[in-house]
Order: C-alpha cells, then structure tokens, then sequence
C-alpha cells in the first residue's frame, strides 16, 4: 500500500488530512526506529555468541594439539602410529 505522500506545500494549510498523513509518517518511523535497534541488539549477540565459538574452537584445538597418544606395549603398530598423527 504505502504511505501518502507529504507534500511541504500543505504543511502551511495544517489541515487534519495533512496531521493525519503526518501521523502515518511518524508512527511507521516509530516501527522502523524499533526495528532498526532490534537488529542492532539481535547482530550484537550473534557478534557475542561467535567470539564465544571462536575461544571453544581454538581452545579444542589447543586440546588436539596437546594430545599425546600413548601406546600399549613397547612398540607402536601401524594404527597407533596413525592415530598418533
């Protein structure tokens, strides 16, 4: 549908047709106003929630990276030397 248009010319005139288009103006501002911060708030979390990711991420890789297989017996067989890589 879409909003009526303002023109300035009737803004002199400040008939109640114009303060009602006014109005229209002013309240689909509002609901854009409101949504504009919600998805600032909504891309500020997600900013949030892959830093936390990020820290898990290299944190488990720290964790395979100091992983050290230990075998069973005095020498390593062809499996445990690759899962030892």
């Amino acid at each position: 549908m879409g909003l009526p248009a303002l023109e300035f010319s009737d803004s002199f005139l400040d008939s109640p047709d114009f303060r009602e288009r006014l109005k229209c103006h002013e309240i689909e501002l509002d609901r854009t106003n409101k949504f504009i911060k919600e998805l600032i708030k909504d891309g500020n979390m997600l900013i949030s929630a892959l830093k936390n990711l990020s820290a898990a991420v290299q944190k488990f890789s720290q964790s395979l990276q100091d992983f050290q297989f230990e075998c069973i017996g005095d020498a390593e067989t062809d499996d445990e030397i690759n899962i030892g890589k």
